[in-house]
């Protein structure tokens, strides 16, 4: 066994010279092969070697056993340890997590404090295991790739070889062990695969851990190579946003993969398939725009030719009265609403953003700046009126940023838009005195 575990380490890259290795060790068969071998391989590695053990407090006694058994081992042969414990089930009760699930959770908790390299002792029988349980519960190709060599800082020096293997190792170099008693409990999923099915499947290929191991590399591969192209689907704007024609565009699988991409950035669970299917159904929606709610307060939005994600932020729904004083500035929500009077206008290029108001229909008066309204209209050059919300959505304006843009009003008129402009009547002939509105926006409305 320790001449494949040497080549698994060189051929996968686990370590550089003058590397700290340190091992997870619960007492068990799996973790005390693996610390007795790359202590064994430490010079031809070139690797120091520690153990660290977390104790879940989950078996009393037997856990109190395990640790004092992992203690003595490595006083015997001077390998540092590092203890740590913590009361699992209660951590379970409160997060509603599996008992398995909290365990895991605690012990990379205390495990990723250390620095350098973690091995844990993941074998070919848990790899084969692993991949079962995601084929049970309905898996894609990243599900069904198992459990990686590494990731991170965490490598798997045992994934090459089986139960069996380490049992004999552990038999030829007088190793002793510890048993876990809840490695015998088939109330857990793991346990009866590993008790009742994978016996049975062993008759028919006795060598299906190495098949099932060897299979999953390459689906991995597969699965790296779907992640690039998926990626290069994704055309991101300065603003989050992503172009949709691409997205719309691409095949079905590599569709849903660029989107679980997307969703992936900004969701710190597992994605599921109806999160995709949902994202899906709005981006081929007859609707130019549109919202759906994901976790954590998300939303989804298309925006025309746009998707965009974003946590709701209440837009302005104040109303602020903008006294018409020259080098007034005034915050509006998201905006910064600026004004200055110039007696003699001269004509100017107004802009969504930037446009004159005729003053002497509103001297010595106030102009009242609010968010819009149902029934606001503005009045057009043709002499009829058209609705803000009509107008906003043929200038395509995000549905998001609608209710949040400055309205100019005096009496029931609605004077100008921010976005869209003036209303007919309001706008000021060369010669007459008008007030010069500029609008800035003043903080992005997303985060």
């Amino acid at each position: 066994m320790k001449d494949k575990v040497l080549r698994w380490c060189r051929e996968q890259g686990f370590f550089s010279s003058g590397d700290r290795v340190i091992c997870a060790v619960s007492g068990g068969a799996d973790s005390m092969a693996m610390l007795h071998c790359l202590y064994s391989l430490r010079q031809e590695l070139q690797i120091s070697v520690e153990a660290a053990h977390y104790n879940h407090c989950l078996r009393g006694e037997e856990a109190q056993r395990d640790q004092e058994f992992v203690e003595e081992f490595c006083i015997g042969r001077q390998i540092p340890l590092y203890l740590g414990r913590g009361d699992v089930a209660a951590y379970g009760k409160e997060r509603h997590l599996s008992t398995e699930e909290a365990a895991r959770q605690c012990r990379y908790a205390f495990l990723s404090a250390f620095q350098g390299k973690l091995a844990t002792a993941h074998n070919a029988d848990d790899h084969l295991e692993t991949v079962l349980m995601h084929l049970l519960r309905g898996s894609g190709l990243r599900g069904l790739g198992g459990i990686p060599p590494q990731r991170g800082n965490i490598c798997r020096p045992l994934l090459c070889v089986t139960r069996e293997e380490i049992l004999a190792y552990l038999q030829a170099e007088g190793l002793p062990h510890r048993e876990d008693s809840s490695n015998r409990d088939l109330s857990f999923t793991r346990n009866r695969l590993r008790h009742e099915v994978l016996p049975l499947l062993r008759r028919e290929n006795p060598r299906l851990a190495d098949r099932v191991l060897a299979q999953s590399g390459l689906l991995r591969g597969e699965d790296r190579l779907l992640d690039q192209m998926a990626g290069e689907l994704l055309h991101r704007d300065s603003d989050g946003s992503y172009a949709l024609a691409p997205l719309i565009q691409a095949p079905d699988p590599l569709q849903k993969r660029a989107l679980r991409l997307i969703l992936g950035e900004r969701l710190p669970q597992d994605v599921s398939l109806v999160h995709i299917e949902a994202l899906q159904a709005l981006l081929h929606s007859p609707h130019p725009s549109g919202e759906i709610d994901l976790p954590t307060g998300l939303k989804a939005c298309r925006l025309y030719d746009r998707l965009e994600l974003r946590h709701a932020v209440s837009p302005a729904k104040e109303q602020v009265f903008l006294a018409l004083t020259p080098g007034q500035s005034l915050t509006f929500g998201s905006y910064v609403i600026q004004s200055r009077v110039e007696e003699n206008f001269a004509k100017m290029t107004n802009t969504p953003f930037h446009f004159s108001v005729r003053y002497d229909m509103i001297a010595g008066s106030v102009l009242c700046l609010r968010s819009r309204q149902i029934g606001d209209r503005l009045q057009m050059s043709d002499g009829h009126s058209r609705s803000l919300k009509k107008l906003m959505i043929e200038g395509k304006i995000p549905r998001r940023h609608r209710d949040g843009l400055p309205i100019f009003t005096y009496g029931s008129d609605v004077v100008a838009a921010a976005g869209l402009g003036v209303s007919h009547p309001y706008v000021p002939k060369e010669g007459e005195p008008a007030l010069i509105i500029h609008i800035d926006i003043l903080k992005e409305e997303t985060t």
